[in-house]
């Protein structure tokens, strides 16, 4: 298992793929930053200051750029043969799973690293986080943990599915759609119990608005529904971190463990019983 490690890590330094994501985070966040502070520095009378309403905007990145990462690093292990060689050398097809997900996963927290220290640059403009560095520490380990979850996705996707073209389409695909129901599933979970309709009446000048039931409010099992399923996905606990809506953070977390655990199982059986000839 060391020796397998010691060789992905040696490829990962060696890795166009890997710095250039690396390059793009930054370039993403540091763009993202430097424009909410001139756009607070302009306008002094905007009411959310606090520097946590900006700063996690790495969280949405994060998802995308490990997909990337992934199929072009392990699409790169079928092609070179190099899967095939670790066999033949020996290897246990668990060690070589497990150790891919390790190098995946190292390669994405180096990532969100850059992410988390360029969103630094705005702390002159915001000044220190109003929610407090506790709370904030736990909100990356929170991020930290649905980034494993990510990896273990793509883990699977590409060791199951070789071929480049199609692990990539399959895994950028998955990512949108998942993030495209955090999306759903956010505006449903805050969308407000009432609604207010304008009457007018315009010969007498008189406006005023008659409040009503909202039918897109989601209340009841249903409420509690779509709220677990937000905090089950990788996307979900990405919205939420971005958009400082966590209310269930060791909920989170375990469901972070628990969908990467499940995964990564049914990962390893599939590629125990894969034919690499």
């Amino acid at each position: 298992m060391n020796c397998l490690l010691d060789a992905n890590i040696k490829r990962l330094w060696k890795n166009k793929c890997f710095w250039l994501c690396m390059g793009v985070m930054f370039i993403y966040i540091f763009q993202y930053m430097w424009k909410c502070c001139h756009y607070v520095l302009e306008d002094m009378l905007m009411e959310k200051l606090e520097f946590e309403y900006y700063y996690f905007q790495f969280a949405l990145a994060i998802g995308l750029f490990s997909a990337v990462f992934a199929m072009i690093f392990l699409s790169r292990e079928y092609s070179d043969g190099t899967v095939r060689n670790k066999i033949i050398a020996g290897h246990k097809k668990r060690n070589i799973y497990l150790s891919h997900l390790a190098t995946i996963y190292l390669a994405s927290l180096l990532m969100l690293l850059v992410g988390i220290v360029t969103a630094l640059i705005g702390l002159p403009t915001f000044g220190i986080w109003k929610m407090g560095v506790g709370k904030c520490l736990l909100w990356l380990l929170i991020t930290a943990m649905f980034t494993l979850a990510f990896c273990a996705i793509y883990v699977l996707i590409n060791i199951l599915i070789p071929n480049l073209r199609i692990s990539a389409v399959f895994s950028v695909l998955l990512f949108f759609i998942l993030f495209l129901a955090a999306i759903k599933i956010f505006d449903n979970l805050h969308a407000p119990a009432v609604v207010f309709q304008e009457v007018s009446f315009d010969m007498e000048e008189v406006n005023f608005r008659d409040p009503m039931p909202n039918p897109r409010y989601v209340e009841g099992m249903k409420r509690e529904i779509l709220d677990f399923i937000m905090d089950l996905l990788p996307t979900g606990q990405a919205y939420r971190v971005a958009y400082l809506d966590v209310v269930h953070p060791v909920r989170m977390i375990l469901c972070s463990l628990g969908l990467t655990v499940f995964i990564t199982v049914f990962g390893i059986f599939q590629f125990e019983r894969k034919d690499l000839k």
